[in-house]
């Protein structure tokens, strides 16, 4: 059995947007050191770095869908996300994406149907990936906290749909909190007599969109590349921005630890 680490990239990205702030590349910075620091950590076999696509199923249900959501305006912040993905193609990493799905959906479908077999753990701080704790290989570790999420006492995936997502702009049933939200995912019968037509309507469109969506082994368009150690580029750039702490202090940890990995 190997371990397998999933890197939820977005999410890494935009939480480094608030550590060190300094510099043109600040952001890519952070996110280099935070990634390091999670491969050292977990010590994986193999690393995937996960990118996003545009949720066209979700968007079909709900034309709403994170409409919630300011944009990021900040020109440095595109050029950077940009610079970060060029920069991951020197490290001992896979990079996976599919165009029509989320990061969260391929993470899915990675976990359970390509590495059922394997120890997976998921870096992430989105509670959305709660549901596939119910996958006896699957755990979860939030790097905020850092912590390692426990399963939900009750169905995550019922107890969420009735509340709905603010996050991810999904409405839920109206005056459903979390106790209310427990007490039904909990009880198949009571939750059958509250869901009725007009409730059931709202439940069942939370559901559909709370829910991973399978991902077919079959689909010719998700996008992989599986990059290999390049440490002579990775330091030349590393140097060009400016990251005195890694290439003058502490590359060699850096040089040994995705050399480690290489030969994995």
């Amino acid at each position: 059995m190997k371990k397998i680490l999933l890197i939820d990239a977005y999410n890494m990205i935009h939480r480094s947007r608030f550590g060190w702030s300094q510099g043109d590349h600040a952001i890519t910075y952070t996110f280099f050191r935070s990634l390091k620091s999670e491969v050292s950590r977990h010590n994986p076999d193999k690393v995937y770095i996960v990118s996003e696509g545009i949720p066209k199923h979700r968007l079909i249900l709900n034309s709403e869908y994170k409409a919630n959501r300011e944009p990021v305006k900040d020109p440095k912040f595109h050029r950077q996300k940009k610079d970060i993905f060029d920069l991951c193609s020197y490290l001992p990493v896979t990079f996976i994406r599919h165009p029509d799905y989320e990061c969260d959906d391929v993470i899915g479908h990675l976990s359970t149907e390509v590495h059922i077999k394997d120890d997976v753990v998921i870096c992430s701080s989105d509670s959305d990936f709660i549901q596939l704790l119910d996958s006896d290989n699957v755990s979860l570790w939030n790097p905020v906290k850092k912590i390692f999420v426990e399963k939900w006492p009750v169905d995550y995936l019922v107890w969420k749909s009735l509340k709905g997502d603010k996050t991810d702009n999904v409405p839920g049933i109206k005056g459903v909190g979390d106790k209310t939200a427990t007490r039904l995912a909990n009880n198949i019968d009571d939750l059958t007599k509250f869901l009725t037509d007009e409730k059931k309507k709202i439940f069942e469109s939370a559901y559909d969109q709370i829910r991973l969506s399978e991902i077919s082994e079959k689909d010719n368009k998700l996008e992989i590349c599986d990059y290999t150690f390049n440490e002579t580029q990775l330091f030349k750039c590393f140097e060009e921005r400016g990251f005195k702490s890694i290439v003058q202090k502490n590359w060699s940890k850096w040089k040994d630890l995705w050399g480690d990995l290489s030969v994995k």
